[in-house]
């Protein structure tokens, strides 16, 4: 099994962007948001691009983007570098190359060309990009356009991005190559949160159209919330069965070995759970039903203190499993309540999550606004599909925002890395967005204010 990538980028660098721009960002690694601004043209963008390329295996960026070098360097001294190769190195002077410098070793770095992958000659290729890659429309002989970035690929292009879709045989890939790749991947998580993100692709439960579809990226994010409550209810369900035989056992143990809790401790511990369980149904975890907390006596017998006792311990194991999901929820709504005044969100198993008006009338989630979706869509995606350790790259969250909004979002992104272990890395053109907090910047500048600086 895969460990979990541990490791945080210190610094951002790229020489001659576009021919022209040298930035070096590096990361606020307290506080754990950075934020880049600067004039349009100047490769905000592009930044987040080329680190989420670099992480996620899709090249294609560093093949169309004119550049001398890309390198990121990790607080362990390791570092990874893009660039093309001296002249006289060169075999094919289109491909830049791809090393990873490891501090430790003496080794020489593991490195590849950054060229599209090998492509064996297979029958009926383009009819299975068609039917079974995402949202890929034919322009050309072989040629291909990605309808959500825009960009046209090549039969290369499309396989080294989205290889997953085909089966192996179609790829003839290097073993070196896929070996460094999973390396790099390995090193860090790297989530791009884009500016178009209020429309996703999915296949449809319900469809007989097999083929990836454009969804509303609210409805996914609602039903993916569902099946993460229904997920802890069945792990919960499960734990209460195994502890429900075991009680007998573990009740004849506590008795001959003797209760380590004293009476006062049985109460703070009792009243502790009624707390937490109020606490989970408020957020949708546990069904309201009707009060059936016993009343404590007043004065309680050997005998009841061992029963209390286990009930106690496994109560707090059950409770348990859904503390971390408990708390991301209780952020999502009040961060949603301070912002949709006039509407009212409802989280529970079934729908994941619904909303309805201030009169009490159900509202679609495709009904909100644009901003109110686009909000929605930053929240879950941080909250609730963010790995640990990872960096998050989010590309200008001022899109559809109102301006009281943007003015809070940094604050919103504080609370919330406070909740999760990752970095953010913000792309944005709104001092806004920035409020504040203008020491988690770095500006991005042209040549001309490099030189005066």
């Amino acid at each position: 099994m895969t460990n979990l990538p541990n490791m945080r980028i210190k610094q951002i660098t790229v020489k001659k962007l576009f021919g022209l721009f040298d930035h070096v960002i590096p990361l606020n690694m307290e506080e754990r948001i950075t934020i880049i601004h600067g004039p349009n043209g100047f490769g905000k963008t592009i930044l987040l691009r080329m680190l989420h390329g670099l992480f996620n295996g899709h090249y294609t960026i560093f093949r169309t983007i004119p550049f001398k070098e890309f390198q990121v360097i990790f607080e362990d001294g390791d570092y990874i570098k893009v660039d093309f190769p001296r002249q006289k190195e060169r075999k094919d002077s289109n491909f830049p190359k791809l090393t990873f410098h490891k501090l430790n070793s003496s080794d020489k770095p593991p490195s590849m060309t950054l060229a599209p992958r090998n492509l064996e000659p297979m029958p009926f290729l383009s009819d299975l990009i068609e039917h079974e890659i995402p949202n890929m429309e034919r322009v050309g002989i072989n040629r291909w356009q990605d309808r959500i970035t825009g960009e046209i690929l090549s039969i290369g292009d499309i396989t080294e991005r989205f290889g997953h879709y085909l089966p192996s045989r179609y790829i003839n890939a290097n073993v070196k190559d896929e070996n460094l790749r999973e390396e790099i991947r390995e090193k860090i998580h790297i989530q791009f949160i884009k500016t178009q993100r209020s429309l996703s692709l999915s296949r449809l439960p319900k469809s007989r159209d097999k083929s990836p579809q454009m969804v509303a990226a609210v409805t996914i994010y609602a039903d993916d919330l569902a099946t993460t409550i229904k997920t802890k209810l069945a792990e919960s369900s499960q734990l209460s069965q195994s502890l429900d035989r075991t009680f007998p056992a573990r009740l004849v143990s506590l008795t001959n070995n003797g209760n380590k809790l004293q009476e006062n401790e049985l109460r703070d511990k009792l009243t502790q759970l009624e707390s937490k369980r109020s606490r989970f149904k408020a957020v949708g975890l546990l069904e309201k039903e009707e009060d059936n907390s016993f009343q404590i006596p007043q004065h309680i017998d050997e005998h009841t203190k061992n029963v209390l006792a286990v009930y106690v311990q496994d109560v707090e194991q059950k409770l348990a499993i859904f503390d971390e999901l408990a708390e991301k929820i209780e952020s999502f709504q009040q961060i949603i309540k301070n912002r949709f005044l006039y509407k009212k969100i409802t989280i529970g198993e079934e729908e994941g999550f619904f909303f309805s008006t201030h009169d009490g009338q159900r509202l679609a989630v495709t009904d909100l606004s644009s901003g109110e979706q686009q909000e929605l869509i930053l929240l879950y995606e941080l909250l609730f599909k963010t790995k640990p350790n990872s960096l998050i790259l989010i590309d200008e969250p001022e899109i559809s925002l109102h301006i009281a909004w943007q003015t809070q979002f940094i604050r919103d992104l504080e609370a919330i890395t406070k909740l999760g272990s990752f970095d953010i890395l913000v792309a944005t053109h709104s001092p806004d967005i920035i409020s504040n907090r203008w020491d988690l910047t770095v500006e991005l500048k042209g040549p001309e204010m490099s030189m005066v600086v």
